[in-house]
């Protein structure tokens, strides 16, 4: 049994379905299904009776779910010190951060400029991994992550969100695209073309599409997978991006292009970390901004 298990079991007893408690835990279902499961083997009891309409607690899993919420409070509590204990004038003995955007075409230069400018400002070992789709919470949760640098503000409950800076928006496209051959590129331009959507990424964020939809702009959105990116721009797909130049560059096959200044939005780039961890987030924004204005990514 782990605090994991614990958690999910509690968050079906509230949601009641599997999906939402998995939606509320930015896990996938089979994550949350595959703890229960364990959870109920481990037990030697039945903790779910799966109807139609979703999951009724037993009445074992009721009272053990009262007990469990105090666990959760406890480990929680017991946590914070722990992270907390030993930092430095504010700062952690180290900083694990992670990327968590969609993979992209030269991610790993970005992430260790990245790096290096934070262990300079910092003073302390930073390290950056890419954690693309719910692998960036799920890592955040279980404490391999101290923070995520997320393109839009992060929404959810179990956590805070510290802006470091904006950059435009803008979209990456193949070289050969019709598009590629102007400098900037409007809303009207993109209508023509479908544009790649990451349901995990647009539930989880306030990100660049979220902005465009509640402007009613009329788009073609169509459902795009991590791993079909590459095949999508091949084909003459267009997904919305950050408008740094750099991008473009890190792939011949690939191009960005910056929209123009009539549909142009700012897009805050953000450090995510759990709540109890917001004074050591603050120390190492204040420092990161300190005479250059921000991550050097976001140039």
């Amino acid at each position: 049994m782990n605090i994991k298990q614990i958690t999910y079991l509690a968050a079906v007893i509230e949601h009641g379905s599997l999906s939402a408690a998995a939606k509320d835990q930015y896990v996938t279902v089979q994550t949350v299904s595959k703890a229960i499961a364990d959870l109920e083997r481990e037990l030697g009891r039945r903790l779910f009776v799966r109807e139609s309409r979703g999951m009724r607690p037993t009445p074992f899993c009721q009272e053990f779910g009262e007990k469990a919420l105090g666990v959760i409070a406890g480990f929680d509590s017991l946590e914070a010190f722990a992270r907390s204990y030993g930092e430095r004038g504010g700062l952690p003995d180290r900083l694990r951060l992670a990327l968590n955007t969609p993979a992209f075409p030269g991610n790993e230069v970005v992430r260790e400029n990245t790096a290096s400018f934070s262990r300079a400002r910092l003073g302390i070992e930073v390290t950056y991994e890419l954690a693309t789709g719910e692998a960036g919470f799920e890592g955040l949760a279980d404490g391999t992550y101290d923070a995520l640098v997320t393109v839009g503000a992060f929404r959810h409950g179990d956590v805070e969100c510290f802006p470091v800076g904006t950059v435009p928006a803008g979209v990456m496209m193949g070289a050969r695209h019709p598009l590629a051959q102007k400098d900037v590129v409007s809303l009207e331009d993109l209508a023509r073309y479908p544009m790649g959507l990451s349901s995990w990424f647009d539930d989880a964020n306030e990100t660049i599409v979220e902005h465009y939809r509640q402007q009613g702009a009329h788009l073609n959105f169509v459902e795009l997978a991590l791993a079909d990116v590459v095949r999508f721009l091949g084909e003459g797909g267009i997904i919305f991006t950050t408008g740094i130049p750099a991008l473009g560059r890190a792939d011949p096959s690939l191009t960005v292009r910056v929209l123009a200044p009539k549909d142009a939005v700012p897009v805050p780039i953000c450090l995510v970390c759990l709540k109890g961890r917001g004074a050591m987030m603050r120390s190492v924004v204040e420092k990161l901004r300190l005479g250059d204005g921000g991550l050097p990514f976001l140039k």
